[in-house]
């Protein structure tokens, strides 16, 4: 496939790439244009933890650069396999909080020649809520995605048309990772009553402060009477996705039967209730979560709860789609 030219418009056929370079994982989604929009390749991720430890050093570990510069790499040489002829590399919390994260920047750029674009925490929450509702029907909507380092919302509208355009009214980003979390209050296993009360007033007071500093924020988008329980709720990324497929009962983790279904308020405090009591074995051997997710699972669970006790949501639609898919569509957006 022969490269798009320079502003050139994108075609049918063409391929593009992007990858994530987020706390806990490194992820890639290889995409090719077609006429109603565009259709998945090849998604893989890679549990590379950058931000381990960040929280408490404000630092990216050398571990966590190379695994990540590794992953990277790797996925830009299987994207090319592919015939991807653009390929754009995003990092989020990790990179933009740690105070080397230069390091990382200057390390993939050896590795592949390729820069990292560092996101704003706004931007990541936007790119969610554009990926999460691109196969959604036109409708009011507000867009959880539970990260490593940070928790993104971001309420808009959707053209009532297929993967019609948005408008985002608000979007924020808060410092509610899962490794985040973990590190910084589940240190036995399983986590203690203390521990557990001591992750959930941190959570409490982050979602009750982002409510009273940000008026404009997400939560009281756009019509300023309607409860946002009154707005389809819409959860991506690693925590939501797992935790559905725990509660489908599913063998194997399956990735057509997780995307669009629906985890109820009950659903997902039972879960919580029920995996804060396992050890890390016990969840390691959950057969639809990955290990790399066992370890912080509990402090994902646990946001999810209190963002929908927080604002009433009754329940949650599970999307695979994501960040990726709205890195995606704006990569051809700036063709």
């Amino acid at each position: 496939m022969s490269p798009m030219p320079a502003g050139g418009t994108p075609v049918i056929g063409m391929r593009v790439a992007v990858i994530d370079a987020g706390t806990n994982t490194t992820r890639l989604l290889v995409a090719e244009v077609q006429a109603g929009g565009l259709t998945e390749v090849e998604r893989r991720l890679i549990f590379s933890r950058l931000g381990e430890g960040v929280d408490a050093t404000g630092r990216l570990s050398p571990r966590g650069i190379k695994a990540t510069t590794a992953a990277i790499a790797e996925f830009v040489d299987r994207s090319r396999e592919l015939g991807a002829v653009r390929i754009r590399v995003a990092g989020t919390s990790a990179v933009r909080e740690a105070a080397n994260g230069e390091e990382l920047l200057a390390s993939v750029k050896e590795a592949t020649g390729l820069d990292i674009e560092v996101l704003t925490g706004e931007a990541e929450a936007a790119l969610s809520f554009a990926g999460a509702t691109e196969d959604l029907p036109g409708g009011r909507y507000l867009v959880c995605d539970i990260g490593g380092g940070s928790t993104e919302l971001a309420a808009g509208r959707k053209d009532e048309t297929l993967r019609g355009p948005v408008a985002i009214d608000g979007a924020i980003s808060l410092k509610l990772g899962v490794v985040r979390l973990t590190e910084r209050h589940l240190a036995h296993d399983p986590p203690t009553p203390e521990e557990l009360d001591s992750l959930e007033a941190d959570i409490d007071r982050t979602l009750q402060a982002a409510g009273e500093e940000l008026p404009e924020a997400p939560l009281k988008a756009p019509e300023r009477s309607d409860p946002p329980s009154s707005a389809g709720f819409v959860g991506v990324a690693g925590t939501v996705t797992s935790l559905a497929a725990i509660n489908l009962g599913l063998k194997h983790y399956d990735p057509k039967l997780v995307h669009g279904s629906e985890l109820t308020r009950d659903d997902v405090v039972g879960l919580y209730h029920r995996l804060a009591r396992m050890s890390l074995p016990e969840r390691e051997a959950l057969p639809a979560l990955p290990p790399g997710r066992a370890d912080v699972i509990v402090a994902g669970c646990a946001i999810l709860t209190r963002v929908m006790a927080r604002w009433s949501f009754p329940s949650v639609r599970v999307s695979e789609k994501d960040i990726l898919d709205g890195l995606a569509r704006e990569l051809l957006e700036r063709a």
